[in-house]
């Protein structure tokens, strides 16, 4: 491969949305399945805000995540059959839920971070701090470029 094959657009657009990133949703996905955690890459997202912020609408998931609210409405009403969190009628404006951990949820979080703690420094291994900052930053500029 030379340089004028990896400046094509094909190239950049796989480099940021294809192999790695979908590799590493997998390996997350079968890892929790290997410690018995019956739990999906995308659920794991919304349990990691609740992990921050616990008892938060379904619209802040949405925001915190990038999805739409269907997507969330989705990934919650399946963490609710998991038993990992509930919904709870806002105190003041009965059309709002709020979501929030149950105690099973809240368990889980341990084995949970543990899982994905291992994942990353699986997936970073032999790069030093300095390449992950640089990732960090240019992911953070792409984001912003599109959001």
């Amino acid at each position: 491969m030379n340089a004028t094959d990896l400046l094509t657009n094909e190239n950049k657009y796989n480099l940021l949305a294809g192999r790695v990133p979908l590799l590493l949703n997998r390996y997350l996905g079968q890892q929790f399945k290997n410690e018995g955690i019956n739990l999906t890459r995308e659920q794991w997202s919304i349990l990691a805000i609740l992990y921050h912020s616990d008892g938060v609408s379904q619209q802040f998931l949405a925001e915190a995540t990038s999805r739409d609210k269907p997507s969330v409405t989705r990934l919650v009403d399946n963490l609710e059959k998991l038993g990992f969190v509930e919904r709870r009628n806002h105190e003041t404006d009965r059309r709002l839920n709020l979501i929030f951990l149950t105690d099973s949820g809240k368990q889980m979080q341990d084995p949970i971070l543990n899982v994905v703690s291992e994942t990353i420094e699986k997936a970073i291994k032999g790069l030093t701090e300095e390449q992950i900052l640089a990732i960090r930053d240019a992911f953070q500029i792409i984001y912003k470029n599109i959001k």
